[in-house]
């Protein structure tokens, strides 16, 4: 039988029909109803015209109709394309058109941005999205009348019927399910086409992993356009377990999230480590009961040391796992940070002394059916303790970027195999190298490594002295032009509380950074923000500083 992502819903919902799915601000789902809902919407689409392979864009805030859309689009053998429901209309538009997706989910609160992106994409003589469900008849009309835009169909979500079961369409592992964005380099989004084999190994690799049943809680705390969220959903689908969907006026404020997580007993987290930082330090965790936390789970950026030390003592009875793996791999290495219980967790084999190798935590050891190599700029590999490139192989990692063959030639290369045969690997550009333990150490990203009057510099080294001076909570370091033809660094930092009003914080941190840091390595502006702008997955925002490094500021120092 094939193992697609829709199945994972229909699996659920006989397990467990009276079980919660989703809960979002008090209200929820059980695994029954999203069923009946998901192929209500399933079946409409399939009238609409959704053929197998069509791309479909869901464009909604978080709450309970995520879910409803994303199973929908699955079962109609479409493919699903989650917008940021944050995305400026420019974003969406090159999106829509990217992928050619010709059918839109989406609600009232995101008719503006839609119709703005219709306008850009007529305005470049591209083909408009033809039907949106989610709106009422008229939802566009008004909003491009005098753009030049002719309103698609629109039909709203109160007229879909419910369904006992999805449409019978023929769908293959190896056919696409999802197309994720994530932004490049330049601002343009990369899009990574997963299919629904890529997407189920990591999902099964997951709830296997972590142990999940269908007792457990999952936070959703990154936008569902991310990869975050083919754990928060569907893993918890494979367990018939609970997602529990916060919200971004929930996570705003960390006295108010840490009371949710205690009111919802929720027993799994994932998130970037920024997330879990402000939790530490604002979160009032003290006053909180989260005994039922068993897994904290992070990735996406380096976690400070101090702040996970902090967090872990706050709290004693969760188990904490490093993973790592861009979106276009999911995940593809763990590292499970050891405690005195290995209690509800996995196999303690794989628990390995963090301090080995150097500071900070390993990402570890290759997830199940993956394989690594570390490798120089010609792609052999290196000796085992030496610096290289990270490539990953294995059925977690994305088919290739959508219709971008300059993008996969170089991210997908192909190494000999004995007999002739060739294997494909996904070239991370992360700099790592293996541990006497066996686990793989982080060394940075290969585009973070820059020239500083002729020194190399890593950036995350910097980073990492940063958050070593007391009183700095936060640190990001970006390359500015100097003026005379080379880079400056400069630092944006968030401060703790009692040096919030000092002016010479700043010049304090610089004092500091003097101490431990060759004088090419430091920065020479140090700004203190009150927050650090961030990505729809929490990650600092390294073009956003930059912007703001440029603009007129204070509280900064030289």
């Amino acid at each position: 039988m094939s193992r697609l992502m829709h199945h994972l819903l229909d699996e659920a919902a006989a397990r467990r029909p009276d079980g919660d799915a989703v809960r979002c601000g008090g209200d929820a789902l059980t695994w029954g109803a999203l069923a009946t809902r998901a192929h209500g919407l399933a079946h409409r689409l399939r009238a609409l015209g959704v053929r197998r392979h069509d791309r479909v864009a869901v464009f909604l805030a978080k709450g309970l109709d995520v879910s409803v859309a994303f199973y929908g689009v699955l079962a109609t053998g479409g493919v699903l394309v989650p917008i940021d429901p944050k995305s400026p209309p420019q974003q969406i538009a090159r999106i829509l058109d990217a992928v050619d997706a010709r059918h839109v989910v989406t609600e009232p609160r995101r008719a503006g941005a839609l119709a703005a992106a219709l306008a850009l994409l007529a305005e470049a003589g591209r083909q408009p999205v033809e039907q949106v469900v989610g709106l009422d008849a008229d939802g566009l009309d008004g909003l491009v009348d005098g753009l030049g835009v002719t309103p698609p169909a629109c039909l709203p979500w109160s007229v879909l019927e419910h369904a006992s079961s999805a449409p019978d369409v023929r769908v293959l592992e190896d056919d696409a399910s999802y197309v994720l964005h994530t932004s490049g380099s330049t601002g343009m989004p990369k899009l990574i086409r997963h299919t629904h084999a890529t997407a189920r190994a990591f999902v099964d690799w997951a709830a296997d992993e972590y142990r999940l049943t269908a007792d457990d809680r999952l936070s959703n705390h990154s936008s569902h356009h991310t990869c975050f969220a083919t754990f928060d959903y569907y893993a918890a689908a494979r367990a018939a377990a609970t997602t529990v969907i916060l919200t971004p006026a929930v996570m705003m404020m960390p006295g108010s999230l840490s009371a949710l997580l205690e009111s919802e007993g929720v027993s799994v987290w994932y998130s970037v480590p920024t997330a879990l930082v402000q939790l530490s330090l604002r979160g009032l965790l003290d006053e909180r009961d989260l005994g039922a936390l068993r897994w904290v789970l992070f990735a996406g950026e380096t976690f400070p040391p101090k702040h996970l030390q902090r967090l872990r003592a706050q709290l004693p009875a969760a188990r904490f796992s490093h993973v790592y793996g861009s979106t276009e791999v999911n995940v593809c290495t763990y590292f499970h940070v050891p405690s005195q219980s290995t209690a509800g967790g996995s196999d303690p084999e794989h628990e390995v002394d963090p301090e080995s190798g150097g500071a900070g935590l390993p990402i570890g050891r290759p997830c199940a059916n993956a394989e690594a190599l570390v490798v120089d700029d010609e792609l052999e590999p290196v000796p085992d303790g030496t610096v290289g490139e990270l490539l990953i192989r294995g059925a977690t990692v994305m088919s290739g970027y959508w219709d971008d063959d300059a993008k996969n030639a170089h991210a997908l290369v192909r190494i000999p195999a004995p007999g002739g045969f060739e294997r494909t690997f996904f070239r991370t550009g992360d700099r790592v190298r293996w541990l006497p333990s066996g686990d793989l150490a982080f060394g940075g990203r290969a585009d973070l490594q820059v020239k500083v009057r002729g020194h190399r510099v890593e950036l995350e080294e910097v980073e990492a002295a940063l958050l070593r001076v007391d009183g700095v909570d936060e640190a990001v370091v970006v390359t500015l032009p100097d003026g005379e033809g080379s880079l400056a660094l400069h630092a944006a930092v968030v401060v703790a509380e009692r040096l919030q009003a000092d002016p010479a914080a700043a010049d304090g941190i610089v004092g500091a950074l003097r101490t431990l840091l060759p004088p090419h390595a430091v920065p020479a502006r140090v700004a203190v923000r009150d927050a650090l702008p961030r990505t729809p997955t929490g990650k600092v925002d390294r073009r956003a500083v930059r912007r703001d490094a440029t603009s007129p500021d204070t509280g900064e120092t030289t």
